[in-house]
């Protein structure tokens, strides 16, 4: 099988390495990239010439606009792995209301025009079905997944100190909840061995500042953008790992990319009990699931803290979930199983 990436990106966000990675382990699988630098000079007879030789054309997550582009000179068949929708994200996680109309047709347009379109997990499926009446059919769900050759246990030296670190990385999005964390942070700042290391900057990183200064926190140490290849070290210092515990509906749709890192390095998760988490996973078994409230979250890490034969239970039963069941190459294998369907009931 023969697939065309293509599309107005670098192809480095986390979905689409962890689908090359497994791709790349997959016998008779051959990917071609065709990236999209400027529309207006487009080598249209090139791009033809290629896809002619594919089976299928693959358009990776955000490039919405690059769905109706490619399907006005393709002939094969087009896939489009959105992992957001426009709408939910922009008007409604990010309450820029004003801005649902032009969103949900920046949804509508591409998932009715592509002929497969993914899911990263069923809620999402429903989620497309309801709101924008795409067929059943036509949606598959394809879990995100990790690349377990990128994210995995380190051996770790003697600590430098006695304290509870509890991690998070991210782009600080509405989703992750990150002023929520801090309100945590507040209720712990009395307990002396409990600190949190925060990684990451974006569009609630100012926020986050401010009430760090106005609870005068002085166990949250903000540790900024780091190079992705950094992660895995990072994250593994970390003794108990924090999801996600944003208030809306996108929250509770997504299994993101953090939590199945965190899962293929053994660790212990905190995250907001949701339709989308509990597809995957499953509360004290391996993840701690809670209401999203501070008050519900800093009392499961004060239940950790005092528990550290739990915690290295949940790693180990989140790590041998997540690397054997959603490693790259078994999130490859279903991706292609995800074609071979399409092309069997035609």
């Amino acid at each position: 099988m023969k697939i065309l990436f293509t599309g107005k990106t670098d192809f480095k966000y986390n979905r689409v390495r962890v689908l090359l990675a497994g791709l790349d382990e997959i016998e008779d699988v051959e990917v071609i990239f065709f990236p999209i630098k400027n529309r207006k000079s487009f080598n249209k007879q090139a791009f033809i010439e290629l896809q002619n030789k594919v089976d299928f054309i693959y358009i990776p997550p955000f490039r919405h606009r690059d769905v109706r582009f490619i399907k006005k000179i393709s002939t094969k068949p087009v896939v489009f792995d959105p992992l957001i929708s426009k709408y939910l994200t922009k008007a409604i996680d990010y309450k820029h209301y004003w801005k649902a109309p032009i969103k949900y047709f920046l949804d509508k347009i591409p998932f009715s025009k592509c002929d497969i379109l993914i899911a990263d997990t069923l809620e999402h499926k429903r989620y497309f079905i309801n709101k924008f009446k795409i067929g059943a059919k036509k949606i598959a769900v394809l879990p995100i997944g990790v690349d377990i050759s990128q994210f995995h246990k380190l051996a770790q030296k003697a600590k430098s100190d006695q304290l509870f670190h509890i991690g998070f990385y991210g782009t600080f999005v509405p989703l992750q909840g990150i002023p929520k964390i801090i309100e945590v942070a507040n209720r712990l700042k009395e307990n002396t061995t409990i600190v949190f290391d925060i990684i990451g900057s974006g569009y609630d990183y100012k926020k986050s500042l401010n009430l760090i200064k106005k609870y005068n926190l002085k166990n949250i140490t903000m540790l900024g953008w780091k190079n992705y290849d950094d992660l895995n070290s990072l994250l593994n210092k970390f003794d108990v790992c924090l999801g996600i515990f944003g208030d809306s509906l996108k929250a509770d749709s997504v299994v993101p990319n953090k939590v199945f890192h965190y899962a293929s390095m053994g660790k212990c998760i905190i995250s907001k009990d949701t339709p989308g988490i509990n597809e995957i996973f499953t509360h004290n078994e391996n993840i701690i699931l809670c209401d999203n409230s501070a008050e519900k979250i800093a009392e499961q890490i004060l239940l950790l803290s005092e528990n550290r034969s739990k915690i290295i239970e949940i790693g180990k039963n989140a790590s041998e979930l997540i690397t054997k069941q959603y490693n790259h190459i078994e999130i490859a294998k279903r991706f292609i199983a995800i074609l071979n369907n399409y092309k069997s009931d035609k």
